[in-house]
């Protein structure tokens, strides 16, 4: 049967849509690493700005975590933009519980777990399906790093040097952020 001509008008009007929606989906993607960067580099200061300067009686407790280096050298894009999501994911876990012993401001904590959300939900649009190896590595590690928390039952100086090593992802997070866009 054929379509009466106001419905095709319709029907075209609707592809159209379709297709400037998917063209403006895939143009968020393609930018991407533009907000990451932007929104990594905001993350880092309010990371650097919510316990201030390193405590001198924590030097003692620094610990080697061994970020796995592999995860810098992505092999595809896909693999860059994984990698920081689960960067991002893994952050978000640690700094959102017992933060009581930091002496951190509340307020400041919940602007930097407000960014890492937010980045995490822009990076999950463009994400590919599968997983790699190397998530399975950032988890490893990241784990080390609870382990390491609960250890030291979550004290001031545990949570200071793990502040640290989040300043560190974060710098991690900017070298696969220039891979995404590649």
């Amino acid at each position: 049967p054929a379509v009466p001509v106001q419905s095709q008008g319709c029907l075209w009007q609707m592809c159209l849509v379709l297709l400037f929606s998917a063209g403006v989906m895939s143009l968020d993607c393609n930018l991407l690493h533009r907000q990451q960067s932007k929104f990594n580099w905001l993350s880092l200061q309010l990371l650097q700005n919510m316990g201030g300067k390193f405590p001198l009686e924590c030097l003692g407790d620094r610990t080697a975590f061994h970020f796995p280096e592999k995860v810098l050298k992505p092999k595809f894009q896909q693999h860059a933009m994984m990698a920081v999501h689960e960067i991002l994911q893994q952050l978000f876990g640690i700094f959102s519980r017992n933060l009581i012993q930091t002496g951190w401001k509340r307020r400041n904590v919940e602007r930097f777990l407000n960014g890492l959300a937010l980045q995490t939900e822009r990076l999950e649009t463009c994400l590919p399906t599968k997983a790699g190896a190397n998530i399975l590595r950032l988890k490893k590690y990241f784990q080390r790093i609870q382990d390491f928390l609960k250890e030291k039952k979550y004290s001031t100086c545990a949570w200071e040097i793990v502040r640290e090593k989040g300043q560190t992802c974060l710098q991690y997070i900017d070298k696969l952020t220039i891979r995404m866009k590649k």
